[in-house]
């Protein structure tokens, strides 16, 4: 199934394009965008929401998901068996009696988790309703994603999804929402709102906003679904008087991040053609130039920022959550 997922706002206002950040520098103001760009990206894409996506579909294949979460699972850790490669529950304790805990782990250059296994935290998977913590007429999701830090694991991140079962019209009427951060980046928090609407035997609506950290910014994605197996992740803001777009091509995960082509323009005009492979990333201008230094760090700014929140955090939400209503 594709969604979308739409926010509004604007950024960085006050500053100039009509100034450049260096020598050489085409992007006004690169060096701040660029450092702006990298907290999003340690916030986003944070080794334990790394975890959390790369994890998604093995949670899936062990049959966990919103409408399963029961008394049997409920109470249990989930944890990582890397002969077999699978999720099993295992006796560990120290799971909550209403939640799943999921051991998360460092990822190794293909994207899952290293060997010998490397816990980098682990998260709670919490199903509620009306009686247990919902909202009124509706059903709930919490994910709350800690570090293993001690003596206090530090909250990475808080993903909460809901929807009302009851309305059939509209096929899944839910809302959607997340903060990423505050142990990530100083504690500054980055939000996400995202009421959104799958119509019946439809495609994914969503209409969204983000903020935080100073700054709002827009933001379009699809995940893959029965009519696609590309992911797309757009990126929007205002930048001073510049209104700066990062649209990207079919996107496929690779080495636990996507990887795929994206086109820049500023106000409306090309101004890069970004790929990111499996062994970094290049840019270049509409004529053929090479882009390196700050722009290109931008750049891998605008891919990375769409890219962490497609694939970390809404694609495991969308899996365990929106599969499984």
């Amino acid at each position: 199934m594709v969604r979308r997922l739409l926010a509004t706002a604007a950024f960085f206002a006050g500053l100039s394009c009509g100034e450049n950040s260096g020598p050489g520098s085409l992007i006004a103001h690169g060096s701040s965008l660029a450092a702006q760009l990298d907290t999003l990206d340690a916030a986003l894409g944070s080794p334990q929401l790394k975890s959390l996506g790369s994890l998604a579909l093995p949670l899936l294949s062990v049959g966990v998901t919103f409408s399963t979460m029961d008394s049997t699972m409920l109470g249990r850790t989930l944890e990582w068996d890397p002969i077999w490669r699978r999720l099993d529950f295992t006796t560990r304790a120290g799971a909550p009696s209403n939640a799943i805990r999921l051991m998360l782990y460092k990822n190794d250059a293909t994207g899952v988790p290293v060997v010998p296994k490397e816990e980098v935290g682990y998260a709670y998977l919490v199903p509620m309703n009306l009686h247990t913590g919902g909202k009124p007429d509706s059903v709930s999701l919490r994910i709350a994603v800690f570090n293993n830090a001690t003596p206090t694991a530090g909250s990475v991140a808080e993903i909460m999804a809901w929807r009302r079962p009851s309305d059939v019209s509209c096929g899944q009427c839910a809302s959607f929402s997340a903060s990423a951060g505050p142990v990530s980046i100083g504690n500054r928090t980055i939000y996400l709102d995202v009421p959104f609407q799958i119509p019946v035997d439809g495609d994914g609506q969503y209409s969204a906003t983000s903020s935080g950290g100073g700054f709002n910014f827009n933001h379009t994605a699809t995940l893959p679904g029965p009519s696609s197996t590309a992911a797309t992740a757009n990126l929007g803001f205002r930048f001073g008087s510049d209104s700066i777009v990062a649209t990207s091509g079919p996107l496929h995960p690779n080495s636990g991040r996507l990887i795929g082509p994206l086109n820049v323009t500023i106000n409306g005009a090309p101004f890069a053609t970004v790929t990111r492979a499996a062994n970094g990333t290049t840019a270049t201008r509409p004529g053929g130039q090479g882009i390196g230094g700050t722009d290109l760090r931008v750049l891998e700014g605008l891919f990375a920022v769409p890219a962490d929140i497609a694939y970390y955090i809404e694609w495991p939400m969308f899996v365990v959550f929106y599969c499984g209503c």
